[in-house]
C-alpha cells in the first residue's frame, strides 16, 4: 500500500516550522550576560553524609532481638 497523505504531510511540516520558530524565539530571548555571570560563580554542592560499612564500624546502631524476654 503506497497511499499518499497530503493532510498528514502538511500537519507535520507545519509542526516542524512552528518548532523552528519557537526555537529561534527562545534563543533570541536568552540574556547572555546573566548566563555568563551564572557560569562564573563557583558551584557549591552539599557535602554527602558519610556512611560507614556495616561489617566494620556502624554509624547507626543495629536493632537486635533479645534472647530473654523482658519482665513487666
Amino acid at each position: 500500500m503506497n497511499q499518499k497523505d497530503p493532510i498528514g504531510n502538511i500537519i507535520m511540516t507545519l509542526l516542524f516550522i512552528l518548532l523552528l520558530i519557537a526555537g529561534i524565539i527562545s534563543y533570541r530571548s536568552i540574556d547572555w550576560n546573566v548566563l555568563k555571570r551564572m557560569e562564573a560563580v563557583p558551584l557549591i554542592l552539599p557535602t554527602p553524609i558519610p556512611t560507614l560499612n556495616t561489617t566494620t564500624n556502624s554509624a547507626v546502631p543495629s536493632a537486635s532481638i533479645s534472647a530473654t524476654p523482658q519482665k513487666k
